[in-house]
Parts: C-alpha cells; structure tokens; sequence
C-alpha cells in the first residue's frame, strides 16, 4: 500500500501552529511577523515529518487566499433574512483588506461536527451565527481549540463571541412602549427559543413588565420562525383573541414585516389601533408605510468585528483565553409606534 504523503495539516498539527503559519513558514511569505521561535519550530516539525513540498502545490499555495468558515445556523431563510445579509456584508469589507475568502455555509444541527465541515471546506478558522444553544457540535469545537467566534452570546462556552445585548435591548424598547402608556404589549419571537438571541429578546420583554407590575398575558405571546410568514401567522392568533394588545414588540424586522400585513388585513391601522415595533432595523423598516420603530443594531459592524477577531486567533501568538465584545444598539423611533 503507498504510503500517504505528509500534508502541511499535518506539519501545522505536528508545530502547533495554523496551516496558513506553516505555509508563510515554508514559503519565507515577506512582510508576515512570525517569531523566531515560532518558525524554528515549524522547520524542525516539517523535518521530522520528513514533509517534501509539491513544487506544483507549493506554487498554488503562494497564489491562493486563505478561507474563512461562516456557518449559519438556520439554513432554510439564509438568504431572505436581511440581519444576515448585514453581517456578511460587514465580513466582506474587513476580509478585503486580506487575502481571505469567506466560505458560506448553512448548516443544522443534524450536520456533521463543524471540525468535519471546516476540513471539507478547507478553512482556517470558522464565525457561528444563530448557533443554537444546545448544539452537541460546539463541545467538540471547544475542546479542540479550533479558531472560532460566535456571533451570538453563548452562556459558559468557553468561545469568542461578538455580540449586542439581547436582552438588555428588549427590555429597553418593550420599556419605551412603557413609557408611552402602553400597558398591553404583547410579543412575537423572532425565533424558537433554542436561539440564544431569542430567548434573551423574549427575557428582556419579560423582565420590563415585571419591574412595572404588568402581568403577562400568555395569548400575547407567541413565537415566529425567521420569516415573514411566521409573523403573519403569530399575529393572526394575537388578534383572534377576545382582546388585543395595543402593542406588539417583534423580536425582528422581518417577522415584523409579516406582522404589519396581518395587522392591515384586519383592517386596523398602525399606529392609531396598534403600534408595532421590531428589532435589527433592517433596510426597509424606515421605507414601509408607516416606518418601523426598531432597535438598530450594528449588524455590519459585528461581522467586521467577528472577522478581525477570529484572525486574531490564526496568528502564530494567538491569544490566550477567548474574548467577549459587545457591540452597542440604540431604538430608532419612527411612525409605527403612538403614545398610547
């Protein structure tokens, strides 16, 4: 049986270092700061391993981009779900500046392991959005120490993470509803609450009515799925009520779209019957009539971010221990939101 030729995957391994460190190693890549130390040690491990490199191979190697992973946690609206389009927006302006490729890939958790995904797609390093918070692949991603970063808070994972605080936002804008009057605020979730931004959109909502006294009411909240569809059908069920709220906080824009059509449908109008506001500020919520009041968020920049942090890790003196960045967001108030 011929014997498998030794990789630099597996000199990386061997060295402790990336694959991309090995390459710059190897090839003597100017203008790259690789310490001494560092490339004495990828040196002694391609000698041990008795690593030969493909003259072919070593040329397309100097020629070729790095990649990134992007693995997007709910694939089935990848690409009608506006905040996603922001992130990856935001990772394309910051990879520009590098030679990266970002590899989009959706992915459920009936996937194989994301250390599986990243060697098929021969990426360096992976960013997680709307990762579930019970995913079984994130143990095996932790415990390997493979470059990561969530965009998303996930609790006591031992991960980077960029994120907004999701709860904190909700509770400030189910909050100004508050102080607007309204004492009948009902909810749709963007998401079910296996999502962590869901769940801590869905606690912050909670949190506002207990600290005024307000009793939630179970008929008025009710859970969407990502789409427009999702907010349509919650909404119905709202309304089919012997009583409505005389406000809704969506915990998206897009879902709130759905919600303003089924609100219309009824005949009621927004904001004199309903008010109605969302969460993202996506680029058609100051466009529709009337114009959204939404909790803007820094969806560019957090995939900007995401990417700057993740290269971080690729470097040869990567950081220690992985880091929190929490970005801020602030309410946009606009038409679709009336004192009450």
């Amino acid at each position: 049986m011929e014997q498998r030729k030794v990789s630099a995957q597996d000199v990386a391994q061997h060295a402790g270092v990336s694959r991309t460190t090995v390459s710059f190693v190897l090839n003597n890549t100017p203008g790259k700061s690789i310490s001494e130390d560092t490339r004495q040690r990828v040196l002694l491990a391609a000698s041990e391993l008795g690593y030969i490199p493909n003259e072919d191979a070593r040329r397309l190697a100097m020629m070729r981009t790095s990649s990134i992973g992007v693995f997007i946690g709910h694939s089935q609206y990848l690409y009608s779900d506006v905040f996603i389009s922001r992130v990856v927006e935001g990772m394309a302006q910051t990879v520009n500046k590098y030679r990266i490729q970002l590899v989009i890939q959706p992915v459920s958790v009936a996937d194989r392991s994301y250390l599986e995904l990243a060697q098929q797609d021969e990426v360096e390093g992976i960013i997680l959005i709307n990762t579930r918070e019970d995913d079984p692949a994130l143990n095996e991603l932790i415990e390997t120490g493979f470059p990561a970063v969530s965009i998303d808070y996930l609790e006591n994972r031992k991960l980077s993470q960029v994120y907004v605080d999701n709860r904190g936002a909700a509770r400030e804008m189910v909050e100004f509803l508050i102080r607007w009057g309204h004492r009948d605020i009902g909810m749709i979730t963007h998401a079910p609450t296996m999502f962590s931004a869901s769940k801590r959109r869905l606690e912050g909502y909670r949190d506002a009515l207990a600290a005024r006294g307000i009793r939630e009411r179970e008929e008025w909240v009710q859970y969407g799925d990502f789409s427009e569809a999702s907010g349509y059908e919650a909404t119905e069920r709202i309304l089919s009520g012997s009583a409505i709220p005389s406000a809704v906080f969506v915990g998206n824009d897009v879902v709130a779209y759905g919600a303003i059509q089924a609100i219309k449908d009824r005949g009621l109008r927004i904001p004199d019957d309903i008010s109605i506001c969302g969460f993202d500020d996506d680029y058609l919520s100051r466009y529709l009539n009337p114009p959204l009041t939404t909790m803007a968020l820094p969806a560019s920049g957090m995939g900007s971010k995401a990417v700057s942090v993740l290269i971080e890790q690729l470097e040869p003196a990567r950081p220690a221990a992985p880091c929190h960045v929490v970005l801020p967001t602030h309410i946009s108030i606009r038409n679709s939101c009336r004192k009450a």
